[in-house]
């Protein structure tokens, strides 16, 4: 496969791989052991306002460090950051004064180098493949990301009975410096890009945010894909886990194993929805826009069928199919973007498509869960959810310029 000989790629790949399946053993253990303290849930949810909300509070500005510099050095140095922060907390377990806010500070910390590295790691992927393979490579990143959480959760959940957080912390430690020495041997030419950095005058931090939230309120078809994005997450929030569990519990009288069943259904179907984009890139890159309204549609269908059955064996096939609709929306819209928004303002826009739907998830979770507490029945709940990704696909197909996208291929920018 073309894809696999480019050596960047592999090694982007691979490093992706790696650092993802620490990390989520690290976030296997971190909950566990927060719990199994505390015995609180909340504090345990903690976890996830630590994570998202530095990057709600940095990603404007990490978007423009991210355009101002080169992405694989800010991809390393994230690595490295990630590492050091891990390491202080190694040491602290090691030592036995660990204690719960020096966790939430270093969740706190490794969320705000997700606001550097995931803008990072989207934009640096037109330099290093070329564009008719840009599909096939979102769909391989995509699978590889859902596998790793996949195969992350099943693997911590043994894990931390049989070893100790120190132990899972260490991984998470080995596998950031791996990441940051396969990122590190990328080699790319100096793109045009960084040809025009450096000749510029340096633009002031705050200027350069101004611009690249200028840029996407003048950009038609990325401001439909960034708001698209941010519309779509407030239904998301139904599949926080806590709702999940209350669904299976009350709407399907059915013990909690059910909830696990669910999510590994559809981590499996997004694996296999990932296979499927790359099988079909070609119409993907035809027809992205099609693909993106016709999914967003699907999600809201799928989503009255989930809230109406009372059959277990029902809602784990849904959830197989979310997969295929998450993954081919997810690959279509990664590559629109890619290639129809300046190189030089794609770490913005991306930073400010993550800051948005991080906050949006968030508190639509957070509201549902309130509502559920108000009595609300989680049937109508997650009927709420469905008509909310019904009108985002409304919103997806009165766009003139999603409806009419074409993706095309022209040569890579970078040395492959």
């Amino acid at each position: 496969m073309e894809l696999w000989r480019n050596r960047n790629f592999a090694l982007l790949w691979t490093a992706v791989l790696i650092s993802g399946v620490g990390d989520v053993l690290y976030t296997v253990g971190i909950m566990v052991t927060i719990f199994e303290r505390s015995g609180s849930a909340l504090q345990a949810a903690g976890v996830m306002a630590a994570s998202l909300l530095p990057i709600f509070l940095l990603s404007p500005v990490a978007g423009a460090i991210v355009d101002r510099h080169s992405r694989r050095r800010v991809m390393v140095t994230a690595d490295l950051v990630r590492a050091t922060l891990v390491s202080l907390l190694l040491v602290f377990t090691w030592s036995g004064q660990l204690n719960l806010w020096l966790v939430y500070l270093v969740v706190a910390g490794l969320g705000a180098m997700t606001a550097f590295y995931t803008p990072a790691r989207l934009a640096i992927l037109p330099a290093i493949v070329n564009r008719d393979q840009l599909a096939k490579a979102n769909g391989v990143m995509s699978g590889t990301m859902q596998g790793t959480q996949a195969f992350g959760y099943i693997l911590g959940g043994f894990l931390v009975v049989w070893v100790s957080l120190r132990a899972l912390v260490l991984i998470d430690l080995l596998t950031f410096l791996a990441s940051a020495t396969l990122i590190s041997a990328i080699h790319l030419e100096a793109t045009q890009r960084e040809k025009r950095i450096q000749q510029a005058p340096d633009m002031p931090l705050w200027q350069s945010v101004k611009e690249g939230v200028r840029y996407l309120r003048h950009h038609q078809l990325a401001r439909t894909l960034v708001t698209m994005e941010w519309l779509e997450h407030i239904p998301h929030g139904v599949w926080t886990s806590a709702l999940m569990l209350v669904f299976v519990e009350q709407a399907l009288n059915a013990e909690p194993q059910v909830w696990g069943l669910q999510n590994g259904a559809f981590y499996t179907g997004v694996m296999l929805g990932a296979v499927l984009a790359t099988a079909v890139s070609g119409i993907i890159m035809r027809w992205p826009g099609r693909i993106i309204i016709i999914n967003a549609f699907l999600m809201g269908l799928l989503t009255i069928v989930y809230a109406q059955t009372g059959s277990v064996t029902v809602t784990i096939i849904i959830s197989v199919m979310y997969g295929p609709t998450f993954a081919l929306r997810d690959v279509a819209q990664n590559t629109l973007l890619q290639t129809s928004v300046d190189e030089d303002k794609l770490g913005r826009v991306y930073s400010l498509r993550e800051m948005g739907w991080n906050v949006v998830f968030l508190l639509s979770g957070l509201t549902y869960a309130a509502l559920v507490d108000l009595g609300v029945p989680i049937r109508a709940i997650y009927m709420l959810a469905a008509a909310g990704y019904l009108l985002t696909a409304v919103y997806a197909f009165s766009s003139r310029a999603l409806r009419r996208s074409r993706i095309g291929a022209v040569p890579v920018i970078g040395n492959p």
